[in-house]
């Protein structure tokens, strides 16, 4: 059974605690945050956020694929995609052995 996600209540939860602010000011913190990201990708400003990584917007480019249900061949759209590229810090914590 796979893990439930952490919520934005459970964020600001422990943003609060380990911060030891009221949690008010922990959710207008983190809202904060997510809307500097926000307003960074729309502007196509990559962004770092030291120990976790790098995010940036990345677009693809439109293709020929096949419908699986039918094996027609279609047509995908061009479109924008967030990105997100690993900190060494994070690579590390999921491949320890390397």
């Amino acid at each position: 059974m796979a893990k439930k996600p952490m919520t934005k209540t459970d964020m600001i939860d422990v943003i609060a605690k380990t911060a030891g602010i009221p949690k008010t000011a922990a959710k207008a913190s983190l809202e904060s945050f997510v809307a500097m990201c926000r307003k960074e990708i729309k502007a196509n400003r990559p962004f770092r956020v030291a120990g976790l990584g790098t995010f940036a917007l990345k677009k693809t480019k439109a293709r020929k694929g096949v419908n699986p249900a039918t094996g027609e061949p279609i047509k995908i759209k061009a479109k924008k995609r967030m990105a997100f590229k690993p900190s060494s810090q994070v690579k590390e914590l999921l491949n320890p052995n390397k």
